[in-house]
């Protein structure tokens, strides 16, 4: 059962490094569309690109916590 909740938190910092990374050097994505987005003052796209970045973590964080809850019922 820990190990289901390590590869959650380990789920939450690749998410990160991999909006940094998009973020830093990358051609196209979600990254890439918030820092286009920046450079031409779109403030809705920027807000519309966090959002979805942050939904896209929950969503997957939560689809680990149920995973571990159907799993692991006695941890």
């Amino acid at each position: 059962p820990q190990l289901m909740n390590t590869l959650r938190l380990v789920l939450g910092w690749a998410w990160t490094y991999l909006v940094v990374a998009e973020l830093v050097a990358v051609n196209s994505g979600l990254g890439f569309a918030i820092m286009k987005a920046q450079r031409f003052l779109n403030t809705d796209q920027i807000f519309v690109g966090i959002i979805v970045i942050g939904l896209l973590g929950l969503i997957s964080d939560r689809i680990f916590a149920f995973l571990n809850r159907r799993l692991y019922p006695w941890a």
